[in-house]
């Protein structure tokens, strides 16, 4: 799965790999490791205004989710059953690209878990993106609208299924060529295992 990632590079980095502007750029903050459990603000290009770079809390919360406490279950989702699980189904043409340019995972060995920091070995910059839902939910007490994403996953390649050995899966990382037809809604199984792009993984 995909639970802990790393966005330390500084905006103007970002804006020249994507070739966008950022809204509320003051906002940006780099982080070595964004942990999923705390549902952080990140940022997001969206299908919705591609032209540009916004922000989303992590944990998609469906229209019908009662409260807040929902998103904990869908930090990430399944590429190979979002398109039925009442959590995504509703969502898969509202298309996001997660910016990162690491990942974190832990591979066990007995009682021993072994932390490994993960990189893209083929893009032309050390950014790539995750391939992402969003959906936008209102509060039911405050009628706040909030933003929300997950990160899709799929079955690991040969580097995760040795790196994260208990689950074998990955987060769904997309070519950079690719990052657009994502967002103008490609089929889902199209970016499902064998597509994959190539890792390094490194102990920590």
């Amino acid at each position: 799965m995909c639970f802990y990632f790393g966005l330390p590079e500084n905006i103007g980095v970002i804006k020249k790999r994507f070739n966008r502007e950022v809204k509320n750029s003051t906002t940006y903050q780099p982080n070595e490791k964004f942990n999923g459990f705390a549902h952080p603000e990140n940022l997001l290009i969206t299908n919705e205004a591609p032209e540009l770079i916004t922000t989303g809390s992590w944990g998609l919360l469906p229209q019908w989710s009662k409260d807040l406490a929902f998103r904990k279950n869908t930090l990430n989702a399944r590429i190979e059953t979002a398109s039925q699980l009442p959590s995504f189904r509703d969502y898969n043409q509202n298309r996001c690209l997660v910016p990162a340019s690491r990942f974190y995972e832990w591979r066990h060995e007995g009682k021993t878990k072994i932390p490994y920091i993960i990189v893209s070995s083929e893009h032309e910059s050390d950014l790539f993106c995750f391939a992402g839902l969003y959906s936008d939910w209102n509060h039911p007490a405050t009628g706040q609208l909030l933003r929300t994403f997950t990160i899709l996953t799929t079955e690991g390649n040969d580097t995760m299924k040795y790196v994260h050995n208990t689950k074998e899966r990955m987060p769904v990382i997309l070519h950079q060529t690719d990052e657009d037809r994502w967002l103008q809604g490609a089929n889902l199984t199209e970016f499902a295992y064998p597509y994959h792009c190539r890792l390094t993984a490194f102990t920590l």
